[in-house]
């Protein structure tokens, strides 16, 4: 037996999963290390952009700023320089700057978070590292920058200092939450996932493991149940749990229906069969029948004779009750099937089981609404009542009682008869519908059989199980006409 594609693909999806898993270890041993030179890196990456800001800051002054000796105005200064400060800053995201002015901050601008001409303000710590770094740059002639921790913020300063006039150019950008604490946190973090990663993909792997071991057991159950059909898988505890029910149950389904088809042939071949011998049988005997009747007028004056007579006939009407009984599996005998109300005929059949519920001391009664509608044979419907009630009394203990039930269901009516008896074994469910079986004393085994065959007449189903209080037959019929 050989499985789809899919399912001989489990091990290959295995091979891939570990393949999957080395990588990822790969990856998260290469990620950490990256993660530990990130502050560098960014660090560096932060410096080059603020020179190169501070560079441009200054050539646009240059090219720009007209000639100015001695005192200058501030606030005329500084609404003329913000102008030049903001075209050339709005090309470095994060980044705010200006100029200096000795060591007056000028031209001050953030394009990335506020508009041309907004007014800014510059916190102490900044401003004093962008002294110190002006310092530095005084005495170098070259680009100055400082690197300070503010909480959990990195600000990273440059300042270039200018000629003659004092004009200088600075700029700054800051870090946020670029701690080292937060950089712990996060390589924590990163720690955590890379562990949900490989349980996840451990766990997937011990599934595929556990899969292919789980189609390994179906493979072997399915040959198995070839030559034994009683067999059924054992229980899985993964995700195949529902194909190995579903195996199972198809298993049972498929028992189930050779056991109908072979009841089916039984009842087939006793239709043939009876269909001939019944043509044989009443013909002689309603003759013997008419020979008693004959001699019971000639013999009524002796006593002795009445008894033997009576017994006589007696046994040929019980040949004829059961001989009508097996005429019912003649395959040539199709219900008559119409809409109607229940309630008459549950009347009518009442009315024949209540004389024999009285004599065995057995209580009878109905529940459930009796006027319902039905799609039934009423002559069939009734003798299948009458075998169910007279079946129900007789299992029944003196003192007991039989309900009928009906209930309405969406397109269906339920008719179920329950006894106060011992209830049904396992065996009995099993065959309790098959043709001669039976348990009681002096039993022909039909009764049930002979009402399964009239309900399946009639579209119906009919099943029997253990109620409340004791064996319990159900009906299903049909309230409703197929198109």
């Amino acid at each position: 037996m050989h499985f789809p594609k899919v399912v001989a693909a489990q091990r290959l999806q295995t091979w891939l999963l570990i393949t999957a898993l080395v990588a990822v270890v790969l990856t998260g041993l290469m990620v950490v290390d990256l993660a530990r030179n990130l502050r560098t890196v960014v660090i560096g990456e932060t410096k080059k952009t603020l020179a190169n800001a501070v560079e441009q800051l200054k050539k646009a002054s240059d090219t720009r700023m007209p000639g100015a000796q001695g005192h200058v105005n501030r606030v005329w200064l500084s609404q003329y320089l913000e102008p030049i400060s903001y075209d050339v800053l709005r090309s470095y995201p994060d980044v705010e700057g200006g100029y200096l002015w000795n060591e007056e901050v000028v031209g001050h601008s953030f394009p990335t978070y506020t508009e041309r001409g907004s007014t800014l303000g510059q916190p102490d710590l900044e401003y004093r590292e962008v002294l110190a770094a002006l310092a530095e740059s005084r005495r170098t002639g070259h680009v100055a920058h400082r690197v300070i921790q503010d909480q959990r913020d990195v600000v990273l300063v440059a300042v270039l200092a200018g000629d003659s006039r004092h004009l200088s150019a600075w700029s700054l950008r800051r870090l946020f939450n670029f701690s080292d604490a937060y950089e712990v946190t996060k390589r924590l973090f990163l720690a955590a996932m890379m562990v949900v990663a490989l349980a996840a993909i451990g766990a997937v792997l011990r599934l595929s493991f556990s899969m292919q071991r789980g189609f390994q057991v179906i493979q072997a159950g399915l040959e198995q149940l070839r030559t034994d059909p009683g067999f059924r898988l054992p229980d899985q505890d993964h995700e195949l749990r529902p194909v190995v029910q579903a195996i199972n149950d198809m298993a049972q389904s498929r028992q189930k229906l050779e056991a109908d088809l072979r009841r089916e042939d039984r009842l087939r071949v006793m239709g043939r069969v009876v269909a001939g011998i019944a043509h044989e049988i009443r013909n002689p005997l309603n003759s013997i029948r008419l020979t008693i009747r004959v001699l019971a007028r000639r013999l009524q004056d002796n006593s002795s004779a009445g008894e033997p007579i009576a017994l006589i006939t007696q046994e040929i009407d019980r040949l004829d009750s059961l001989l009508k009984s097996l005429l019912v599996f003649r395959p040539d005998q199709p219900a008559k099937l119409r809409r109607q109300t229940l309630q008459p005929i549950f009347e009518r059949t009442l009315a024949l089981v209540k004389h024999h519920a009285e004599e065995n001391g057995v209580d009878l009664h109905i529940e459930g609404s009796s006027d319902c509608v039905a799609l039934t044979d009423g002559e069939h419907l009734q003798q299948v009542l009458m075998n169910l009630l007279l079946n129900a009394i007789d299992a029944s203990r003196p003192g007991g009682d039989v309900c009928l039930r009906v209930h309405q269901l969406n397109g269906h009516v339920e008719i179920e008869v329950e006894d106060s008896g011992s209830g049904l074994t396992a065996e009995q469910r099993e065959r309790v519908f098959e043709p001669f079986y039976t348990t009681k004393t002096g039993g022909t085994g039909l009764g049930l059989a002979v009402t399964k065959t009239l309900v399946e007449r009639m579209d119906a189903t009919i099943e029997a199980e253990n109620g409340r209080s004791g064996a319990l037959f159900r009906v299903r019929l049909s309230s409703e006409i197929e198109g």
